[in-house]
C-alpha cells in the first residue's frame, strides 16, 4: 500500500513537470531582463524524466524493473498512462460493538418467565429496543462475560457465573456475529466449563474469540471477511480470577502480556487488511482507565491495531483517537455493561460504538463515521422486567420504578446522561447530547 502512496505522489509530480516544460515558449517583455539559460524544451523535458526515474529507483530499489511502471507491462507505456487500482475502492463496512453482557440471576430467571412453548428461556425481549440496530450492522460485536456450560451445569451468578445456552442462541438470533469471550469469569466453571462453552460457540455461525481449545486452535487467527476486507480478531484478558486451569489442559487463555500480544500483532498484519483487538482490562467501577490501559493502548495501536475495544470496568471509560506513525486507532477504554444485574446506577449506563471501514483512497483501509450511542440497562423494583433501552428512549417516568432503588440510588435521564457525556468526547456523541 505504501507504494501505491508513492506512484500516486510521483504522477503528481509528472503532471507538474509536464505543465512547467509548457512555458518553455514565454517572451521576455523588459529589456533590461537578462534571461537565464535554459535548455531546449525537448532537453528539459528528457532531464525532468530522468530525474523520475532516480526518484523510482530510490522508492523502490534499483531492482525494480522499468516495465513495472507502465501500464499493462509495456516500457513504451509512459507512467502517466498508467492506470493505477485502489483495491478497497468503494468498501463500506459497517460495525458496531458493545461491553459486557454480564447474566445475574435476576436475568436469567426472568428469560424463564417468559418461556414460550418453543424454549425454556426467552431472552429477546429484554433486547427488543437494540434488536433492528444489531441486525442492520454488517459486523456485530459482543463481550459475553458469562460462561454458558450446558448440560451437567447449574445456572449460577456471582461469584461464579454460568448461563443457560438458549441466550447465546438468542444473541445469534439477534445479528451477533462476534463473540468475545476473554474475561475474568471464563474459569468460573473450571477447564471443563469452558472447553464446553468453546464447543457450545463454535457449533453457531459466529467467530469466537478469546478461548481457544489448544495451540493448535490458538494459531489459526479468527480473521472474517466482508467485501473482499479481511478482518483479523484478537482478544486478551487480564486475568481469571485467581482461578488457573489444570496444567494438563490443553485449552488457551490469550492473559495480557506484551511479547504475545506484539507476535500476534505481527501475525495478523500479515493475514489481513485491518486489526480489531478486544481487551479486558483496567480497574471495575470507575470511569477513569488507569496508567497500564494507556500503556498498552499505545503499544497496540503502535503495533497495528485499527481499533481497540476494551471492557471489564462495568463502566463507561473514555474514547479516543490514538496518533501514531503508522496512522490513528480509535481507542474506547471500557463499553460499559449492555446487561447486568449491578446494583450502582453508573453501572447501568453503556452502549455501542458504531463505525465505518473504508478506503482512504490511496489503497489503505480507514475508520471513519464514528459514533457512540448509549444505553440504560433497566430492572423493575421486583429485579424483573429487564430491559435494554437506548438511552434517548429512557425517560423519567421509566427512571422512577428503576430496580437500583432497591439498594437506595436512583438513576434519572440526566444522571444516565452525564456518565457518557463526562468520558464520551463531543465528536463521538449522537446530536442529542451535544451541546
Amino acid at each position: 500500500m505504501f507504494r501505491f502512496k508513492i506512484i500516486a505522489a510521483l504522477l503528481l509530480a509528472v503532471s507538474m513537470l509536464a505543465s512547467l516544460t509548457s512555458c518553455a515558449g514565454i517572451e521576455l517583455r523588459n529589456a533590461d531582463e537578462i534571461p537565464v539559460m535554459q535548455p531546449a524544451a525537448e532537453n528539459r523535458e528528457e532531464a525532468g524524466k530522468e530525474e523520475l526515474e532516480d526518484m523510482i529507483r530510490d522508492a523502490f530499489g534499483e531492482d525494480n524493473p522499468t516495465a513495472d511502471r507502465t501500464s499493462a507491462g509495456s516500457p513504451d507505456v509512459p507512467m502517466e498512462k498508467a492506470e493505477l487500482t485502489d483495491p478497497f475502492a468503494g468498501v463500506e463496512i459497517t460495525v458496531t460493538a458493545c461491553g459486557d453482557n454480564l447474566i445475574h440471576p435476576n436475568i436469567y430467571i426472568d428469560a424463564a418467565y417468559r418461556k414460550t412453548a418453543e424454549k425454556d428461556y426467552d431472552f429477546l425481549p429484554m433486547y427488543s429496543h437494540i434488536a433492528p440496530h444489531v441486525a442492520g450492522a454488517d459486523i456485530a460485536f459482543i463481550n459475553q462475560e458469562t460462561v454458558m456450560a450446558g448440560e451437567g451445569y447449574a445456572n449460577s451468578g456471582y461469584p461464579s457465573f454460568n448461563s443457560p445456552q438458549q441466550l447465546g442462541l438468542d444473541l445469534t438470533e439477534l445479528g451477533f456475529d462476534i463473540i468475545g469471550m476473554a474475561n475474568n469469569h471464563m474459569l468460573d466453571k473450571g477447564a471443563a466449563g469452558l472447553e464446553a462453552t468453546i464447543n457450545f460457540w463454535n457449533s453457531q455461525p459466529v467467530t469466537q474469540l478469546g478461548g481457544y481449545l489448544n495451540e493448535e486452535d490458538y494459531a489459526k487467527l479468527r480473521i472474517t471477511e466482508n467485501e473482499g476486507v479481511k478482518i483479523v480478531w484478537l482478544s486478551y484478558t487480564l486475568h481469571t480470577n485467581m482461578i488457573s486451569k489444570p496444567a494438563s489442559s490443553p485449552l488457551v487463555i490469550p492473559y495480557i502480556d506484551d511479547s504475545l500480544i506484539l507476535s500476534d500483532l505481527e501475525r495478523a498484519k500479515e493475514a489481513g487488511d485491518f486489526v480489531i483487538v478486544s481487551i479486558h482490562w483496567g480497574d471495575e467501577n470507575t470511569q477513569t482507565p488507569n496508567a497500564e490501559q494507556k500503556r498498552l493502548a499505545s503499544l497496540i495501536a503502535e503495533n497495528g491495531a485499527d481499533v481497540i475495544l476494551g471492557h471489564h470496568s462495568h463502566t463507561l471509560q473514555p474514547m479516543e483517537w490514538i496518533e501514531t506513525e503508522r496512522g490513528r486507532t480509535l481507542c474506547i477504554y471500557s463499553l460499559g455493561n449492555l446487561v447486568s444485574g449491578m446494583a450502582r446506577p453508573v453501572n447501568q449506563v453503556g452502549g455501542f460504538v458504531n463505525f465505518t471501514i473504508r478506503s482512504d483512497g490511496f489503497g489503505e483501509l480507514i475508520t471513519e463515521d464514528v459514533k457512540f450511542l448509549p444505553t440504560v440497562f433497566y430492572y423493575g423494583m421486583d429485579w424483573y422486567n429487564t430491559h435494554v433501552y437506548w438511552l434517548d428512549d429512557y425517560t423519567a417516568d421509566i427512571a422512577k420504578t428503576h430496580g437500583v432503588a432497591i439498594s437506595g440510588y436512583t438513576l434519572t435521564p440526566q444522571a444516565a446522561e452525564a456518565f457518557v457525556t463526562n468520558v464520551i468526547p463531543e465528536e463521538f456523541l449522537p446530536g442529542y447530547l451535544k451541546d
